[in-house]
């Protein structure tokens, strides 16, 4: 299984939520606008109201070549 699902902007804003930690989504940003959430959500039973709506994304391992870069931190 791959280890990571990829959101757009908007995908991301859709399953943040209003659960409260430790249930709380927060997908993670990389550059280029996109987001990304461990895939091993889609087997925890909090997160199952957003399931089917993830299991959709698209899925990618961190080994993959193409996977999105981190954000550059930021400069102080």
């Amino acid at each position: 299984m791959p280890g990571f699902i990829v959101l757009s902007a908007d995908e991301a804003a859709h399953v943040r939520g209003p659960a409260s930690p430790p249930y709380a989504l927060e997908p993670i940003e990389r550059q280029g606008g996109v987001f990304i959430l461990p895939a091993d959500v889609l087997d925890h039973p909090a997160y199952a109201m957003h399931a089917e709506f993830l299991a959709a994304r698209p899925q990618m391992d961190s080994a993959d070549p193409s996977f999105p870069p981190a954000l550059d931190p930021a400069e102080d």
